[in-house]
């Protein structure tokens, strides 16, 4: 197809129609670009999961804790 005669024809149209045309190709570029971007931000999370589970967190170890046992005070020397 011969450019020059397509961006003629573009340019002999009415006001209305440069403008419906234009917004028309603004709106097909904005989804592409719309695509691609999510498409970039959902790999993105994908490679921050897969860091976050290879992430290895340092074992801590506990202190062994004995259970305190509550005794009742003997009555040994209250009796005498």
């Amino acid at each position: 197809m011969d450019y020059k005669k397509f961006l003629i024809k573009l340019q002999n149209l009415p006001d209305n129609k440069k403008k419906i045309i234009l917004w028309a190709v603004v709106v097909v570029l904005a989804v592409i670009m719309g695509f691609f971007w999510v498409r970039g931000a959902v790999n993105n999370f994908k490679k921050i999961g897969e860091s976050i589970g290879q992430i290895e967190l340092p074992q801590i170890e506990m202190p062994a804790t004995e259970i305190l046992q509550t005794t009742t005070p003997s009555n040994e020397n209250a009796i005498k």
